[in-house]
């Protein structure tokens, strides 16, 4: 150890100066670019962070949708049950006005209506006609046929009645 502190002695104190500049710039060069690269590092982490809060924000915005969309399907859901109870009670009450029997009742009460007496009732007799005659005939015997029917027909309901 004697030896080297007295060959350090001999230096010109020149070259220790120059010697410790070096040294001193080198570590500040070091200082700064650890503190550029710290700050760089912390930007990055920050805009990394920035990101991530961005696309947390997007997702949660579509879940949000997804949330809103269910909620007016359940609602539209509810309300197709409703309409459909809704028909069934409008057909059972439909179909209960339509039944011969509620017919009749409302002809006899609302109406005043009754069944015909004996003397009301007109028995028609229809005589065979012979076709065979010409087509003029044809003609009229069709027309009067189908009136005939028509007449049958509407006394046989107003006989219900």
């Amino acid at each position: 150890m004697l030896v080297t502190k007295k060959e350090l002695e001999y230096y010109y104190p020149e070259q220790v100066d120059a010697e410790y500049e070096k040294q001193r710039k080198i570590r500040e060069n070091r200082k700064r670019k650890r503190r550029k690269s710290q700050s760089a590092q912390k930007l990055l982490g920050i805009g990394f962070a920035i990101i991530g809060l961005i696309l947390s924000l997007y997702i949660l915005q579509g879940y949000v949708n997804i949330t809103k969309m269910r909620h007016e399907i359940t609602e539209l859901e509810n309300q197709k049950l409703e309409l459909k109870r809704e028909k069934e009670d409008l057909v059972a009450e439909l179909e209960g006005m339509k039944s011969p029997i509620k017919v009749e009742e409302d002809a006899l009460t609302k109406l005043g209506m009754d069944y015909p007496a004996e003397e009301q009732v007109i028995y028609v007799d229809i005589k065979e006609l012979d076709f065979a005659d010409n087509k003029d005939n044809m003609n009229i015997v069709n027309e009067s046929s189908i009136v005939q029917r028509f007449k049958n027909i509407f006394s046989l309901l107003v006989g219900l009645f």
